[in-house]
């Protein structure tokens, strides 16, 4: 049982990839290349690497490391809320003309 529920799992799972439109709405760039901290585990990787389990009534992005989780988005009809505590910091360049 333990075995089919983990292949559940890694069926489930993709990569932020995966959301990047919606990263791209929310936040106004690209966004899979923008460097993360797991708050957790201090793991730094591009946030386009972190899991993404995106069957459920929202989207969870997991630290590829430690699986904690990083980020949370859930869209409601008149918004979408962000759940970011598990992210120590999200680096986002600046465009300078």
């Amino acid at each position: 049982m333990q075995e089919e529920l983990l292949d559940l799992n890694r069926e489930l799972t993709l990569d932020a990839n995966s959301i990047a439109g919606l990263l791209q709405e929310i936040f106004g760039s690209e966004m899979t290349m923008v460097p993360a901290e797991c708050a957790s585990c201090g793991n730094q990787a591009e946030i386009g690497t972190l899991l993404a389990f995106i069957h459920a009534p929202g989207y969870v992005l997991r630290c590829s490391t430690c699986k904690q989780i990083v980020l949370r988005i859930v869209e409601t009809p008149d918004s979408i809320i962000i759940d970011a505590r598990g992210a120590a910091f999200m680096r986002i360049r600046r465009d300078r003309d």
